[in-house]
């Protein structure tokens, strides 16, 4: 009589993030000849990560990109790596699916007797789980109403790594490469049926020494990945996560004509979910059994997919009067965006609060310099497609440069990615048990009256009169449901005589 389903689902679960503070410090580093530092440049990737009950063990590897100038004024550059590890505590099963996600918040160094590199990361840790609820779908000999829910669904995942390279010349000799930067933006993520195309771009800054001079070569290298994925459907909700694997200079040509190659590769990591709904049984009555109905209700997080912006930022780095005055803009060795803030607004536009920070190299009368400065940033940014509610942002700098406006004012100008991630609440509803009792008293009277409750549906109506719908709608054929207080319903019935 009762049909139950079980109905999969997928839970989605983020632990609050932790602070890990990775340091290091360089053995038999010779700190004579470390006459100022210029830059740290710092990135986090994670290597490892365990789930247990209870908490996740992610490991992984922080690289520093140390510029600094030696004892004869010589620009030089290094990388140090740090192995670390770190345990986030959360509602984690061992059975979850997890995923890390490692950000650096601050980057310092210190080179006082020796040199101590030292960075903060933020570390937060998603699981996905399977969920099951057993839900009335189906009924028989009685009346029943429907309505459907919505179940977020896990559909596909696949990780794939993509090479990417180019090269440009630098009409000169290149004396010293003090770092490579790269950063990656995806730019698209479109389900087909039976696969997903992912877009992205790779942005590579090259700081390098060419005839006792510090420059820079940037480039932009575009990639584009088609994945077979099976049970993806046109229409899909599709998450692609992008870092740079690995990455490497090659130098080329010939003497006083240098070039340069940038090669790697990049891990694309892309996911498929689906927003599905399934009819249910909202309601049922009989006229012969009272039923004592069980309700149940789950919340769940529907992923509703990605949207990608490219934003204009700018701002100014003021010295202090201590000093001197900049003279020419050399180098500008990394850039990091952080995000502070993301919410929609009540007119439905997207706004991304944050702080864009970078190291400036400059001349000044004494040579090479330089100034670590935060660029504030706040943008309103409009969709043809509306904004979920509820959104997660990820910033990165794809280009950014620097002028000197006065002696100690710099202009800085950037381009920034913004991905948005939305995700709606779905609150599900349903019965999970039904049991059908002894038979009802039948209602042996001609004539009823009921007066109705605010927000009365035929099934209150059926239940109070004994009656089914098309019985009371038959004599009642006005009424327009759901009915509002203190409303009269007259039901009369046949009665039969012996």
């Amino acid at each position: 009589m009762f049909d139950f389903d079980k109905l999969s689902v997928s839970k989605f679960y983020v632990a609050p993030s932790v602070e890990r503070v990775v340091e290091f410090s360089p053995p038999g580093l010779d700190m004579q000849n470390i006459a100022k530092v210029l830059s740290l440049a710092v990135e986090a990737k994670s290597s490892s990560v365990d789930v247990y009950d209870g908490y996740a063990q992610v490991g992984g590897r922080t690289n520093f990109r140390l510029t600094y100038l030696d004892k004869d004024g010589n620009p030089r550059g290094v990388d140090y790596n740090a192995d670390f590890t770190v345990r986030v505590d959360g509602e984690f099963t061992s059975d979850d699916a997890v995923n890390p996600v490692i950000k650096v918040v601050e980057s310092d160094a210190q080179a006082n007797d020796s040199l101590m590199l030292s960075a903060v990361l933020e570390v937060s840790v998603s699981a996905q789980r399977r969920d099951e609820i057993e839900a009335l779908i189906g009924a028989e000999q009685c009346y029943k109403t429907t309505r459907g829910i919505y179940l977020p669904s896990f559909i596909a995942s696949k990780t794939t790594v993509a090479p990417f390279e180019d090269e440009a010349e630098v009409g000169g000799e290149i004396g010293a490469v003090l770092g490579l930067n790269t950063n990656v933006a995806v730019k698209r993520a479109e389900a087909t049926d039976g696969g997903v195309i992912a877009g992205a771009n790779v942005y590579a800054v090259v700081t390098y020494v060419e005839s006792g001079e510090i420059k820079q070569k940037e480039f932009t290298i575009e990639l584009e990945e088609e994945l077979n994925l099976d049970g993806v459907q046109t229409g899909d909700s599709i998450c692609v996560q992008a870092n740079v694997k690995s990455a490497k200079i090659v130098l080329q040509g010939v003497t006083d004509d240098n070039v340069i190659k940038v090669e790697g590769e990049v891990s694309f990591r892309v996911q498929a979910y689906r927003c599905s709904e399934v009819e249910v049984i909202d309601d049922l009555f009989t006229l012969t059994n009272e039923v004592t109905i069980t309700r149940e209700r789950a919340d769940y997080v529907c992923f509703d997919g990605c949207g990608f912006f490219r934003e204009h930022v700018s701002g100014t780095a003021v010295l202090g009067d201590n000093r001197a005055a900049v003279l020419g803009i050399n180098a500008l060795p990394y850039a990091r965006c952080y995000t502070s803030k993301a919410f929609v607004d009540e007119d439905g536009k997207l706004v991304v609060e944050g702080i864009v920070n970078t190291d400036i190299i400059y001349n000044d009368e004494n040579g090479y310099n330089s100034v670590r400065t935060e660029i504030p940033f706040s943008l309103t940014i409009e969709s043809v497609q509306p904004f979920s509610k509820t959104v997660k942002v990820c910033c990165g700098v794809e280009e950014i440069s620097a002028r000197a406006r006065k002696e100690r004012e710099i202009d800085v100008e950037l381009s920034m990615s913004v991905e948005v991630c939305g995700y709606s609440d779905v609150t599900v509803e349903y019965i999970s048990a039904v049991e059908l009792g002894e038979e009802k008293p039948q209602n042996r009277s001609a004539l009823s009256l009921y007066i109705s409750n605010d927000g009365d549906e035929i099934l209150d109506l059926c239940k109070a009169l004994t009656a089914m719908p098309e019985d009371i709608m038959a004599q009642n054929p006005s009424l327009q449901f759901p009915l509002h207080e203190g409303e009269r319903v007259i039901y009369f019935r046949s009665i039969k005589t012996a």
